[in-house]
């Protein structure tokens, strides 16, 4: 009788070990198959951190053993929606992105290959590159890749860039007005030479918008997003909210209105005062081949850009549930 309860344990360990669990399905949001390609991100959006849509309540798998082990691992499909937080101020600079109007972007490096979009500063001025280059020094060519961005309205003067009349740049803590057309001269240089100082104030640095976190949902072309600030930023609302799909501005948001919660013993509720925006777009691409990506700005180059993400068809046994909206601390303890 021993002798058949030890062949029979013996014949059970031996089919449990050689049973294995069935491999779960590869994450839909960073694997790539034929009804989910992984699109490229392109530009400032490179930069970003990436975050995952939500999920929809998970299904259990358990292993094909003789003796129930419990559950092997947990199923969750994807949903059209998602929660993504803006950048703190640390992660906009470990990105490269400027914080203030004042030049903050890298130095221009003659060996480097610049893609669309991405910035360099040289001879005191902030350039966006429109297309690919390489060995251009930016505002060398007056047709060049490189463009010129303004801080505030009023940029820094550049040596290599050429000026028309009128127009107005900041030097040694003055404003200066073109008297004609102008390339290289210093302001200041010459009392009768092409510039003329201003009595203007000098524009200030534009600040940051403050944090906030927004909810995007997709349904079929069109792409919903709601946002919401942190507590208690009424004064950091921003300029606008530009929505781009795959680096591309679907649109913007320019209205933020005030919202104060009165939590009423509510204990999840953080009551305070908030600012809000809501908008619609008509998206261009198909479901699944773009990014999406948000840019609170108070100037064309000043802004804090939220965690990039897409929708995504397939399944993933990472859950996200839910998230806080807002989030009011570090996004990066947000589970992503």
């Amino acid at each position: 009788m021993k002798l058949a309860i030890s062949c029979a344990i013996a014949l059970l360990a031996s089919a449990a070990a050689q049973a294995t669990c069935i491999p779960p399905p590869p994450d839909a949001f960073s694997n790539a198959t034929a009804n989910n390609p992984i699109p490229q991100r392109v530009g400032d959006d490179a930069r970003l951190p990436v975050r995952r849509p939500l999920t929809g309540a998970g299904t259990d798998y358990s292993c094909p053993m003789p003796i129930e082990i419990g559950v092997a691992y947990r199923v969750y499909n994807y949903r059209p929606v998602a929660i993504v937080h803006a950048l703190l101020d640390e992660q906009i600079q470990q990105a490269g992105l400027p914080t203030t109007s004042a030049p903050s972007a890298p130095a221009w490096d003659s060996t480097r290959v610049y893609l669309q979009g991405e910035r360099a500063s040289f001879n005191g001025a902030v350039y966006l590159a429109q297309w690919w280059t390489q060995g251009e020094p930016p505002g060398s060519v007056a047709y060049g890749a490189w463009k010129v961005e303004d801080g505030g309205g009023i940029g820094a003067w550049s040596a290599s860039r050429a000026y028309q009349a009128e127009e107005k740049v900041v030097y040694a803590n003055t404003v200066w007005k073109a008297r004609w057309w102008s390339q290289g001269e210093q302001p200041g240089s010459n009392e009768w030479g092409a510039w003329l100082a201003t009595t203007e104030t000098v524009p200030q640095p534009v600040a940051l918008p403050s944090r906030y976190s927004a909810s995007l949902s997709w349904n079929g072309g069109e792409l919903t997003v709601n946002v919401q600030s942190v507590n208690g930023a009424i004064s950091g609302r921003p300029a606008y909210l530009e929505v781009r799909e795959q680096g591309v501005a679907l649109g913007r948001i320019t209205q933020f209105p005030a919202l104060y919660h009165d939590c009423f013993g509510l204990p999840e509720c953080q009551p305070g005062s908030y600012w809000t925006g809501y908008g619609k777009f008509t998206t261009t691409q198909l479901p699944g081949t773009a990014w999406v990506s948000l840019w609170a700005c108070n100037s064309q180059n000043v802004c804090r850009p939220a965690e990039a993400t897409r929708i995504v068809l397939g399944q993933t046994i990472t859950g996200h549930l839910s998230e806080p909206m807002p989030l009011e601390g570090d996004p990066r303890t947000v589970p992503q």
